[in-house]
């Protein structure tokens, strides 16, 4: 009895567990299997893919971009002295190098000489001059006479043509005439060959000559003598009475403006094409501090390496630098633009992270321990969060210190990565030091994205280290006082202000192409230009980035 009900309790439980499964399986069938469509919507037709393009953004920066243009190597024309501009595409290819030239058999052209006849035997004694060893030099008096016995006894035997002409003089009578010979060049007296004759060649057109040999290695600190030199070897190239005429070769254009009691003026000067290319050093100095951020500095690293590979001619050199609190070079000299150079630089870049803190003075400072060549324009392009919190981080004192030792000799570019970037002193230091600046506002893992388009604008100079001198009676204020280097493709301009019911003003412009001066003299007329009314405001906010320089 307890057994049979205990076996209906058995079948019962089983029974209610199964009835309870499938009451759970049709609860959660809609949640917990996919439904399928019927046939009948697989055999609906479609219509062809489509494929929209999606609309450009905007550019953060927008500048002109030329194509590439390899720069021409001067060399001077050895009888005209002209120089001749030679490609730097030029097949080397095309002419046997030295090492496999046959060599000359100098034996083949000898002439055959007749073995000396003895020494003749002279009365009079050997006597010994002062200072001369007897051992090695034996000196006898010798008189006309005997000279005259030898040489008739030599003429029995050697044709008489041959000491006809030698025998018109008397020898004894004829005075040797007085040399002086130039001085040799510091690099000649040390047996440096080449260095000696590219010193030669910077003779200039008034016969000035310049003895400056340029350093070749990264200077361990800021040499103000060295700075000096520099500057002075620059003047050398530039101060000469004799510059090629810079009228023909620079388009200049002008306009006006009367306000008040003044005359405002602005002149833009646009070069030529015939104008070559010269060869330029450009360093890139790279903020590495922790401001920054390692993903502002990884987008700026990428912009390093396609600016070396872009913004470069043939014939340039370059050199690059992360700086924090402290500097380091990648190279301790400047590198030829190469395949093998560029790879060196992509190693030292992979290297850098962000770390530390940012001592700009010290950074822009550094740019001085780079030897400068006059003949070649050197252009620093400095990237960085513009926060200085080491060493001089007055901006004023930054500005004020650089700019007076540098005076222009080298050109500075500066590019904030991000909006909040001390412009002040991106915009005064670069304005006061043959530059220009830009600073990106966009998301940090592109803050490099324009740095490519910024130095292309000083990808081709053709005119270095300028210089304008208004004549004293046109009392004119003139600004900025050093104006960029001038590069194919751009223009400077220079703008300034004189008393009113001035007619005209004139100035002359100096510059170097290479180691060839040019110098112009133009005079702009101040009525019948132009107009251009903001002038005025254009004027005080140069005169203002002015101030701040001194």
């Amino acid at each position: 009895m307890t057994s049979s009900r205990s076996k209906d309790l058995a079948i019962f439980a089983l029974a209610f567990s199964v009835a309870v499964h499938i009451a759970l399986m049709w609860y959660m069938r809609p949640q917990i299997m996919a439904q399928v469509s019927p046939p009948s919507h697989h055999a609906r037709s479609r219509g062809p893919m489509r494929m929209g393009e999606r609309a450009k953004e905007a550019e953060m920066v927008h500048i002109d971009v030329m194509k590439d243009l390899e720069a021409l190597k001067d060399s001077p024309d050895p009888e005209t002295g002209a120089p001749l501009a030679m490609a730097s595409g030029f097949d080397a290819s095309e002419i046997a190098p030295a090492a496999s030239a046959p060599v000359m058999d100098i034996a083949a052209f000898a002439v055959p000489v007749p073995a000396a006849e003895a020494a003749p035997e002279f009365s009079e004694r050997f006597t010994i001059q002062e200072g001369v060893d007897p051992a090695i030099t034996p000196i006898a008096p010798v008189s006309m006479e005997g000279l005259r016995q030898t040489a008739a006894k030599s003429m029995e035997e050697t044709p008489a043509e041959a000491f006809a002409e030698t025998m018109k003089q008397d020898l004894a009578d004829v005075p040797l005439p007085e040399f002086e010979a130039p001085a040799l060049p510091d690099a000649a007296k040390d047996g440096n060959l080449a260095e000696s004759l590219a010193s030669l060649t910077r003779t200039a057109a008034d016969g000035k000559t310049s003895d400056f040999i340029p350093e070749t290695s990264v200077m361990p600190t800021v040499d103000e003598k060295m700075v000096e030199a520099e500057k002075a070897a620059v003047r050398d190239l530039l101060d000469v009475s004799r510059a090629s005429d810079l009228e023909t070769f620079v388009t200049l254009t002008s306009k006006s403006a009367r306000k008040g009691e003044w005359v405002y003026f602005k002149v833009q000067f646009d070069p030529g094409a015939e104008l070559a290319v010269v060869p330029k050093d450009v360093v890139v100095l790279l903020d590495a501090s922790g401001s920054i951020g390692n993903d502002r500095l990884k987008s700026c690293r990428e912009a390093a390496r396609k600016i070396l590979r872009s913004c470069t001619n043939s014939g340039d050199r370059f050199n690059l630098v992360a700086f924090r609190d402290k500097f380091s070079y990648a190279f301790k000299e400047w590198q030829e633009c190469s395949s093998d150079s560029f790879s060196r630089a992509d190693k030292w870049l992979d290297r850098l992270a962000a770390h530390g803190r940012t001592d700009v003075f010290a950074t822009i400072r550094s740019v001085l321990t780079l030897p400068r060549d006059p003949e070649r324009p050197l252009i620093a392009m400095v990237v960085t969060d513009g926060d200085a919190n080491a060493g001089v981080s007055a901006t004023a004192q930054i500005l004020s210190k650089f700019t007076a030792l540098n005076d222009g000799l080298v050109s500075v570019y500066m590019y904030g990565v991000k909006e909040s970037a001390n412009r002040e002193l991106l915009d005064v230091l670069t304005h006061g030091n043959r530059g220009e600046s830009f600073i990106f506002g966009g998301p940090r893992w592109n803050a490099g994205s324009a740095l490519e388009a910024l130095a292309e604008r000083f990808r081709d100079p053709v005119l270095s280290d300028l210089r304008v001198v208004f004549a004293s009676d046109s009392e004119a204020e003139i600004y900025p006082q050093r104006l960029r280097n001038l590069y194919r493709g751009e223009s400077v301009s220079l703008i300034g202000r004189a008393k009113a019911g001035t007619r005209e003003v004139s100035f002359s412009v100096k510059g170097l192409n290479g180691q060839k001066p040019y110098e112009g003299f133009f005079t702009v007329a101040l009525d019948g230009n132009a107009t251009d009314e903001s002038l005025g405001e254009e004027w005080q906010k140069e005169f203002q980035i002015d101030k701040k320089l001194r």
